[in-house]
């Protein structure tokens, strides 16, 4: 029937070359697929999918239940939930590329065989671009997106085309309403469609504007798929989302409150902080921008797109036209103004639309050589087509040159070596990069940790949310590690959780004696906690680094910063330093301390620079208030005897100082 979308020629030919590509392209993503438990939010999915919970705003209800779904299917044949669902993006993926290969078929404008070829090379072009490619390999929404945005530009593009039927037109109208609605429930940046879609319904408006039922209809199609949004309320209590409610002493660190405000919260992204730069700064993401269309494409690629939307305008392709470059734009600006960390996945709709212009170039080129090995020959003065030289073979006149150009055949049978090798090399050049097959870290981690046995009430703290996910998956899917509370910095928008060292005051204060470790050393944050050497890798954080007045106290001021005192022990070597600080005010960059010694005649005797902090709890992160201490070891010489010290901060850039140095004697 016309009112559906159809992705695929019915014909035989156009079938088996689907199948083809369908295989080909998923054994190649099958061989480099994650092998299983994974960080950051691919584990997070890997874990909320399984027991049907929430992941990180805004939802992603649709991908949820189909992963869940997916996960407890293969379970039945004993497939790990976490490589189910790294193994279902690869399903989605070679799904978004055959469709993109059906409609390029259809809506090139070339011979068949020529259509088939192109559609070949744009599916392809699609399939090795780096930023897709990686996320076919690893549990992410990305691919289903894909999958979702090519659908609904079919759907789009045949409210374009004449029909005969009004009821036909009525008819795609609520498809068109069905695509939209699945993928505003899947992935908000969908809202960037939302002018695309708009006029695309307006310029079809004579069939069915004036049909009541025909609005229904659509704002049935539309509205039904969004009701899946109901899914975060009810699956928002701790026996679906267990670690949207950890324990933390003798409360629950619940991070969703069910109620409207904190829906709204979650389905726009504030709940996580979502931001914006400001013109000045999105404008400074156009090299980082430049840089990524350069990788993906390479300058042969960009410059075929370029020719392909040439070739819409000089065709009036106004189709096409409108549903990619509305879309494009949108999507290119929101990319510069948007103020995330995972920035590269969003260009994945704009490598589509780039592919997709690209195949109009490749497929002018090949219609432009089709027709020069067309043209009738010339010998002598006379011009001669086909049909003549037809005739003339029973004659045998050997002066009649035959009808097609060689060099128009070899000059075509480069070109086409020459575009399919733009794809495969970005297939040789990206796959080392890529190839998950062997990421095997988050789990080898997690098992040293468990075996490292852990007190079952502890809490267990990280610097970095991606490597604290798969705790999660241990808890919810494998009955492991249950009792433990597992924390990280920005957890939740409040000051609480602002940054490491907040983080680990929390699990000490509101903790209520549970034991406090790190998953791993952190060198530097001892300036703040007293940390103790746990089993590998754990390190337990037994209380705060400053618990006592310092031995020499000396009250001075550093800038934003008052010396309160130091602590002196002599060695054999040398002499070991302990500064003790109390921040006055916040430091706005990351400092390094120096600590030189002096004998009685000036000579500097010794020195030790280092960073405080370190890399985990640096200078710019000390707040007012806090009390921290810093621990020098300076060698000396033998014989050698200070008098006095000088203790000052600077920047490592410049070594522009803080303030003025602070001068000491030293004790006898």
């Amino acid at each position: 029937m016309g009112i559906m979308v159809k992705f695929f020629p019915s014909n035989r030919a156009d079938r088996q070359l689907t199948l083809l590509l369908l295989a080909g392209v998923f054994g190649f993503y099958f061989r480099s697929l994650a092998p299983g438990l994974l960080p950051g939010d691919a584990g997070e999915f890997q874990t909320a999918a399984w027991r049907l919970g929430l992941a990180h705003p805004t939802g992603y209800p649709l991908y949820l239940l189909l992963g869940g779904g997916w996960q407890h299917l293969l379970a039945l044949f004993g497939v790990a939930p976490a490589f189910a669902l790294n193994l279902l993006s690869a399903i989605f993926g070679v799904v978004a590329v055959a469709l993109l290969y059906g409609l390029m078929v259809r809506w090139l404008p070339s011979p068949l065989p020529m259509r088939r070829l192109t559609a070949l090379w744009t599916a392809l072009l699609l399939a090795l671009n780096p930023t897709f490619w990686s996320q076919n390999l690893i549990a992410e929404v990305y691919t289903l997106q894909s999958v979702l945005v090519v659908g609904l530009l079919a759907a789009a593009y045949a409210l374009w085309q004449p029909v005969v039927r009004n009821e036909e037109r009525q008819a795609q109208v609520v498809l068109l309403g069905l695509w939209l609605g699945l993928a505003l429930t899947h992935h908000a940046t969908t809202l960037l469609l939302l002018p695309t879609v708009g006029l695309t319904l307006w310029q079809s408006r004579r069939a069915w504007w004036g049909n009541p039922r025909t609005w229904l209809l659509l704002i049935t199609a539309t509205g039904a798929p969004l009701l899946l949004y109901l899914y975060i309320p009810l699956r928002s209590g701790p026996g679906a989302s267990p670690w949207y409610h950890q324990p933390l002493g003798d409360q629950v660190l619940t991070l969703y409150q069910n109620n409207w405000a904190s829906l709204w919260a979650f389905l726009s992204g504030r709940s996580i902080s979502v931001g914006f730069h400001s013109v000045g700064a999105a404008l400074a993401q156009l090299p980082q921008a430049w840089l990524l269309w350069r990788l993906h494409f390479l300058l042969p690629g960009l410059t075929l797109a370029v020719l392909g939307l040439y070739v819409l305008v000089h065709q009036r392709n106004w189709p096409v036209l409108w549903l990619t470059v509305s879309y494009f734009c949108l999507q290119q600006i929101f990319n510069l103004f948007y103020a995330i960390g995972d920035i590269l996945v969003y260009y994945i709709p704009l490598y589509l639309i780039a592919a997709i212009w690209a195949g109009f170039a490749v497929d002018a080129i090949g219609r432009g050589l089709s027709a020069l090995m067309q043209r009738p020959v010339a010998t002598g003065s006379a011009v001669i087509d086909d049909a003549t030289v037809d005739a003339t073979k029973d004659n045998n006149d050997s002066d009649i040159a035959q009808p097609a150009p060689q060099a128009a055949l070899a000059i075509g049978a480069v070109l086409v070596v020459a575009l399919f090798w733009l794809p495969l090399q970005l297939g040789f050049q990206f796959y080392d990069q890529l190839d998950q097959s062997h990421a095997t870290g988050a789990r080898e981690r997690w098992n040293a940790i468990v075996a490292a046995q852990p007190p079952t009430d502890a809490v267990l703290v990280s610097n970095d949310r991606n490597e604290m996910v798969p705790l999660f998956y241990l808890q919810a899917v494998e009955g492991r590690l249950t009792g433990i509370t597992g924390l990280f910095p920005l957890l939740a928008p409040d000051a609480r959780f602002q940054d490491l060292g907040a983080t680990v005051a929390t699990a000490l204060h509101d903790g209520a004696g549970r034991p406090v470790y790190l998953v791993k050393p952190m060198a530097g944050l001892e300036v703040r906690f007293a940390l103790q050497a746990a089993t590998a890798p754990l390190v337990q954080v037994v209380g705060p680094a400053v618990t006592q007045a310092p031995a020499y106290p000396v009250d001075k001021s550093l800038g934003p910063l008052q010396l309160l005192g130091y602590d002196w022990q002599s060695t054999a070597e040398g002499v070991k330093v302990g500064l003790q600080w109390q921040v006055q005010e916040p430091l706005a960059e990351d400092y390094t301390t120096t600590v030189q010694l002096f004998a009685a005649n000036g000579d500097k005797v010794g020195q030790d620079d280092a960073p405080p902090g370190g890399v985990y709890y640096p200078t710019s992160l000390w707040k007012p208030g806090e009390r921290l201490v810093e621990q020098h070891y300076i060698p000396l010489a033998r014989g050698a005897r200070p008098t006095s010290m000088l203790v000052g901060m600077y920047q490592a850039v410049d070594f522009a100082p803080l303030a003025e140095f602070i001068q000491l004697p030293l004790p006898n």
